[in-house]
Parts: C-alpha cells; sequence; structure tokens
C-alpha cells in the first residue's frame, strides 16, 4: 500500500528559547513524500507494546487502528497508526515547516558530526570546535559517560542527555532524505534507552546540592528538553521508510513515559520548572492522540498560568535575577500560548496571562545596550545573546504588545526611541541611567540585587556595575566560566566584581539584601542611591557586619559617572576594607604616579571612545593607610561570556580601614567618558560634607574635571 503523507505544519518567525541554555534558531521541513508502507514486521525489530497502554484508540481517526488492534493484529494496528501520523493535518506546531526544507550552516555540522559520535554538547567541544567523540571502545557502541581531561564542569554531563544533535540530524534529513540521518538517531536513542532505563512512576527527592548529581539523566531540564524536542523530531522523521511501525512503538511509548516522568518530578520552582510546564502543555497540545493528553494539555497550562504569577517579581523581574533565564522565561511562557493559540486551545490560558509579561519584557529592554549587547552578571552567558537574538525577542514582544512603540523600536531600529533615560527595578535590584538610546550614547546598570531566595544563578557581587560607551563595555562583569567546581567559585567572588570588599572576602550569599534608597533626577543629572546591610565571610574567624551604601551620579552634560561608596561598620570595626575595579581588556592601570594617600587611575586608549577613571580615598585624618604596596593594587582577572570562554582583564584595588574604629570608610570614584584621548584628563575629587561616624543622611562631594568644579549631593531627608 502506497500513502502521500503529510503533517501540516507552519514555519514559525523564531524558536522558542526552551531553558537557560538554549539559542533561538529557526526551523524548517519539507513537503510530499511517496512512502512505501512495509507489508511485513520487520524481523529484527520488537514491538513495543505498551504503546497500546498510553495511546488514545478512540481518538478520532484512530479507527482503523483500534480495529485492527481490538483483532489482535497488534502490528497492522502500527502500520495504521504510522500512516495516520503521516497523513495527520489537524495538528499545527509552528516550529516545523515541511514545505521549503532549510538548514543552517551550523546544523549540517553538528549533523554530521553525530553520524560518527561525535555528539554537539552546547558549550563543550574541542580545541578546534569539533564536538567531543562519545564512540565506545571494547565492544561499547558509545561511552555515555564520557570524561574529557580537563573538563570537570557538570553541565557537560547533564547536557549530553539533553540529546542536542538529534534535532539538527532531523532537520538534516528533511533537506536532504538522508537515511543515514534517521539511522543514526535510531541507532544512538535505543542505545540510550537501554542504557538509562526509567522505572515507571519512579519519583525523585527535590532537587538540590548532591541529589542534582543523581540520576540527572531523567531530571528537570533533561527531559523536558527532550520531550520538546522529539515533538519536532518525530515530525522530520516520520517520512522515512525507517521510521517502521515497530519504532513508532518504541518511540511513542518512550515518549509517554518521558512526560510522565516529568509531571511527577516537577522542580520546586525557578527556570527549570517552567520549561518542565511548557515541556507538559506542548506534549498534550502537539501529541493528543494520548491517553494523558488532555490531563498534560490542563496541567501543564495551569502550570504555566501559576508560574507566570511566580517567576517574576513585583517589579516584573525574573526571581532567578539572572537576564538570560529572565528572557527564556518570558520566551518559554510565550511559545506555551502561541502552541495553545494555533491549535484552538488559547482559552487554556487566562485573559491576563500575556498582560502579566509585558514588564518582564520591559525589563529586557532597558539592561541592552544600545549597541544590542547585554552584561555578563551572574550566568549570562553573553556570547549567547548576539544582537539577531535578542532582536527576535523583541520582535516577539512587538506580536505581543502591539501598542507598545519601544519595543518596535526595538525589534526595528526604527520609530521613536523611549521617551525616558532611567529605570528602576527596586524589588529585584537593577538601576539603569542613560545618556540616551543610540549606539554613540553612554549607560551604566547597576546591580544590588535582593536575593531572599539565595538564587544559585545570582553572584554576591553587592552593587556592582556595567558601563557601555558608543559600542564599548569598559567595566565587563566577570561572568560565569563554569557551572562547578573551582572556577564557577573563582568567578563568583564578590573581589572580582566592581564593588566593595571587606579583607577581599566575599559577601554571604544569605546577605543578597540590596534596597534602593533614592532613585531621582535632578537639574540635568542622574541619582541612584542604593545599600546593603549585608555580612561578609570571616573565614575562620568572626564574619563580618557592614553596611554599604554606593550612590552614583550621571552628569550627562559633562560626560561624568560619579561613584560615592561608604561603608559603615559595628563599634569594633577597623578592618581592612577593599574598592575594586576591573576594567575591560586592553585598559591601562597607571600605579607610576601614585604617591601615598592620593589617587588611583585607569583608562583606555582605543582609536575611538575612551574612558578614564580615577578613584580617591577619604581624607588621611579619617583613615588609616596600609603600607604604601598594599594600597593601591594592580588586578588581573578574567571575565567569561560563555562557559569555558576566558579573556584577560585589567583592574585595581584600593584599600584603607578607619582610623577610629566603627566610623566610616569612604570612597570616591570618578569616572569620565569622551572620543579620543582622555588619559591626561585632570581629575580631582574630595567629600565635602563630613560626617564620618556613620551613614549620613546627604553626601556632597566636590568633583573637579579639566579644570572645572562640579559638586554632586544627595539627601535621604525627604524620601
Amino acid at each position: 500500500m502506497k500513502n502521500t503523507g503529510l503533517f501540516v505544519f507552519l514555519f514559525s518567525l523564531c524558536l522558542c528559547t526552551t531553558s537557560c541554555v538554549d539559542d533561538e534558531a529557526d526551523f524548517s521541513g519539507g513537503g510530499n513524500i511517496d512512502v512505501e508502507m512495509p507489508a511485513e514486521p520487520d524481523p529484527d525489530a520488537t514491538i513495543d507494546e505498551k504503546v497500546f497502554d498510553v495511546i488514545n484508540l478512540d481518538y478520532p481517526g484512530l479507527e482503523k487502528v483500534k480495529t485492527a488492534f481490538e483483532a489482535g493484529d497488534k502490528y497492522t494496528a502500527l502500520v495504521k497508526l504510522l500512516d495516520y501520523y503521516r497523513t495527520r493535518v489537524d495538528v499545527v506546531n509552528r516550529n516545523v515547516n515541511l514545505f521549503n526544507p532549510t538548514i543552517t550552516e551550523a546544523d549540517q555540522k553538528i549533523a554530521d558530526y553525530a553520524l560518527d559520535y561525535k555528539f554537539y554538547v552546547k558549550g563543550f567541544a574541542d580545541k578546534d570546535g569539533t564536538p567531543y567523540s562519545f564512540k565506545g571502545k571494547d565492544g561499547q557502541l558509545i561511552n555515555w559517560e564520557l570524561e574529557v581531561e580537563g573538563v570537570t564542569d557538570q553541565e557537560f554531563r547533564y547536557q549530553r542527555h539533553r540529546h542536542q544533535w538529534m534535532l539538527p540530524q532531523a532537520k538534516a534529513y528533511a533537506v536532504s532524505k538522508d537515511e543515514r540521518y534517521i539511522e543514526s538517531w535510531k541507532t544512538v536513542y535505543q542505545d540510550w534507552l537501554k542504557t538509562y532505563p526509567y522505572e515507571d512512576g519512579t519519583k525523585f527527592p527535590p532537587e538540590g546540592g548532591s541529589e542534582n548529581d543523581k540520576d540527572y539523566q531523567w531530571k528537570g531540564l533533561q527531559v523536558a528538553e527532550r520531550v520538546i524536542s522529539q515533538i519536532d523530531i518525530m515530525a522530520y522523521f516520520i517520512q522515512s521508510k525507517n521510521f517502521t511501525p515497530e519504532w513508532l512503538s518504541t518511540f511513542l511509548a518512550a515518549f509517554a513515559k518521558h512526560v510522565e516522568c516529568m509531571r511527577i518530578n516537577y522542580y520546586q520552582s525557578g527556570n527549570i520548572l517552567l520549561t518542565q510546564a511548557q515541556a507538559v502543555t506542548m506534549a498534550g497540545i502537539l501529541m493528543p492522540e494520548f491517553k494523558n493528553a488532555e490531563i498534560w494539555t490542563n496541567e501543564g497550562a495551569a502550570k504555566m498560568t501559576e508560574q507566570i504569577g511566580a517567576q517574576f517579581n513585583d517589579d516584573g523581574v525574573q526571581i532567578e535575577l539572572d537576564p538570560s533565564y529572565h528572557i527564556s522565561a518570558i520566551s518559554d511562557a510565550y511559545e506555551a500560548y502561541l502552541t495553545a493559540e494555533d491549535n484552538n486551545k488559547e482559552n487554556l490560558f487566562s485573559p491576563t496571562y500575556l498582560a502579566q509579561l509585558e514588564t518582564p519584557a520591559k525589563f529586557t529592554m532597558d539592561i541592552t545596550y544600545p549597541n544590542f549587547s547585554i552584561e555578563d552578571f551572574n550566568d549570562t552567558r553573553s556570547s549567547t545573546w548576539s544582537k539577531s537574538v535578542l532582536q527576535k525577542n523583541f520582535r516577539k514582544y512587538v506580536a505581543m504588545f502591539p501598542n507598545n512603540t519601544d519595543f518596535q523600536y526595538m525589534a526595528s531600529g526604527k520609530g521613536m526611541a523611549p521617551d525616558y533615560l532611567m529605570a528602576s527595578y527596586p524589588t529585584s535590584g537593577y538601576y539603569v541611567l542613560r545618556s540616551g538610546w543610540e549606539e554613540t550614547d553612554a549607560m551604566l546598570i547597576l546591580k544590588n540585587n535582593n536575593d531572599p531566595r539565595k538564587s544559585w544563578h545570582c553572584q554576591s557581587d553587592n552593587g556592582t556595575f556595567g558601563l557601555y560607551y558608543n559600542g564599548h563595555n569598559f567595566f565587563p562583569d566577570a561572568g560565569v566560566y563554569a557551572y562547578s567546581g573551582g572556577s564557577r567559585t573563582t568567578y563568583a567572588q564578590t573581589k572580582m566584581h566592581n564593588t566593595l570588599t571587606v579583607q577581599s572576602k566575599n559577601l554571604l550569599d544569605s546577605e543578597r539584601k540590596g534596597q534602593q534608597l533614592l532613585f531621582t533626577e535632578k537639574d540635568g543629572v542622574q541619582i541612584v542611591v542604593t545599600q546593603n546591610d549585608g555580612v561578609y565571610d570571616g573565614g575562620n574567624s568572626d564574619n563580618i557586619p557592614l553596611k554599604y551604601r554606593r550612590s552614583v551620579f550621571h552628569d550627562i552634560e559633562n560626560r561624568l559617572f560619579v561613584i560615592v561608596d561608604e561603608a559603615d561598620g559595628e563599634d569594633t570595626f577597623k578592618a581592612n576594607t577593599n574598592l575594586n575595579f576591573h576594567l575591560c581588556p586592553d585598559a591601562i592601570v597607571d600605579i607610576n604616579n601614585y604617591n601615598e594617600g592620593e589617587s588611583f587611575k585607569a583608562y583606555t586608549e582605543f582609536p575611538g571612545s575612551n574612558i578614564i577613571i580615577r578613584s580617591f580615598f577619604d581624607k588621611t585624618e579619617n583613615i588609616e593607610l596600609p603600607k604604601k604596596e598594599d594600597q593601591c593594587k594592580i588586578q588581573n582577572s578574567n571575565t567569561s561570556n560563555n562557559i569555558g570562554v576566558a579573556s584577560a582583564r585589567k583592574g585595581y584595588s584600593m584599600t584603607n580601614k578607619p582610623k577610629t574604629a566603627g566610623n566610616l570608610v569612604r570612597f570616591i570614584s570618578v569616572i569620565y567618558y569622551n572620543d579620543g584621548d582622555v588619559k591626561d584628563t585632570p581629575i580631582e575629587a574630595k567629600f565635602v560634607t563630613d560626617e564620618i561616624t556613620t551613614l549620613p543622611t546627604s553626601t556632597t562631594v566636590e568633583v573637579k574635571v579639566n579644570n572645572v568644579s562640579h559638586s554632586y549631593t544627595y539627601d535621604l531627608s525627604n524620601n
């Protein structure tokens, strides 16, 4: 019997970001194929009879399947089921298009590497970019437990079980009709199922700690990403002669097992729970033939609706305070809604479902630098968020909120730019000051997070900042080099950020208590004042409480950022207090002209735009300086914009302590940004107010740049 089969799937403008580690991509596929249906069972294949326990034989269109099954002819029933899937037209999956198949060069390479057991694991590859080989030895087909010398990050172990090479193979098949791709997929997936069997109904302990390293093949994003991708993989491969009735039974039985595993092992909170809910929702909508499809759909959509309220703080920032997971959470929520809408099930979601995503979308816009890049705060991995990926997300926001002209500007660069220059997210602790929205403008993001959840993806960076001007990121965040091990600890250290530390110690994770004290604009100067009443890790000694206040003044007309740091310890506080700054690669730190108690400076010498920063101690009668060589030190460190990627950067640390125990420690730092040579710009700064025993209600500093004086004051008396 010959059948002309066709799934009807629509091309999506952009693929949803299914998790915190997935890039966006466009999917496409190809048209009608005549497929010779097998007349006899494959003698070397077996039927997984559990498929008849999970498929609803009363579903419309499965009448012939049911007739054959009830007659005891299970093979013919599977032939009819395969025929049904090859010809069904009432399910719309916008991620797949079988009419005009295309594949990116990158996906083609991934697909071809996988033919030789070189499996793509995002963020991990040999020095030449080739995926590591998982080919087994001594009779073993695949070495799923592969260890690579020098690669210790837990993500390498986790992500291999997300099968990120299988979807590219499916796309490669859709374009080429080369049967090697489906043969490879079947062989590898069958081996994986055999190697990591899951017993139906197994419920794992809650996530966290050592539990994350047990049975991780069937936990969290591993399962969710496999489910979401397998829906599309099936659509691409279903017309192949190698997609046999026996293989259909194996695939569908395993698919149901995946979804049911997620349902009894939802994470307690966070971005992974949202992706799990998305996967369950999409499984129910796009695979409605399963007995539990309606349960999946309703349960998944209910969790999505619940999580839209739970995933974001009241200021719109995702609860884990990481920009990448924030953007992904919006995308996951929207893609689930679109899938429902395409299949006339939008009533699964409340009328306010999309509206709740507008403020989160605005946060994405506000933290995007004018050249469409983002800062490497926490685990962002900014290199994965290119301009094209960010603008795809802004186009989604336009589709969601067509009356929001700000999103239209960000999506296309056309029209009117947003009419504001300051943005505050005080519940979460993000503050944005900018001179404009053009690529030539300046922008500073101050990050002083309030994180009562002690989010794993949030670093204790305690008032750090990123600063962009005219195409350059001058103070890149440390970023994340690894998701586990010593490197993760190194990059997350408080002293690795543009902030204040005590004895170079870390702010405790439980002490991220950033609060907004003032956010205003006065006489053309933008002002933000934040404070963290935190505690630093004392190591083998007592922990060290310290109230740390950072005030930032942005004088747009004079191209200045003035940063005032004030810290107040307990009555006995007399510890070395460090001010740390880390500049971009190629910055120059000047210590040649430093004299005791004077300022320290660093600057850039790029062909176009540049900055100079000078930092000043308080008056020497108020502070006690260490020996000269310890007062100011060059700090060599790295910044990482992706897993396993590091770039050297140079900065400095200034150290002093109160002359009288319990008194304030104060610093002033002045950043001047301009085009051309700035390294010899004369800069002076001093405190005018002289309250040195406790954090004051008001502080005034006087700054002189290019021999022109400016005064900056914050006043909390009316706040």
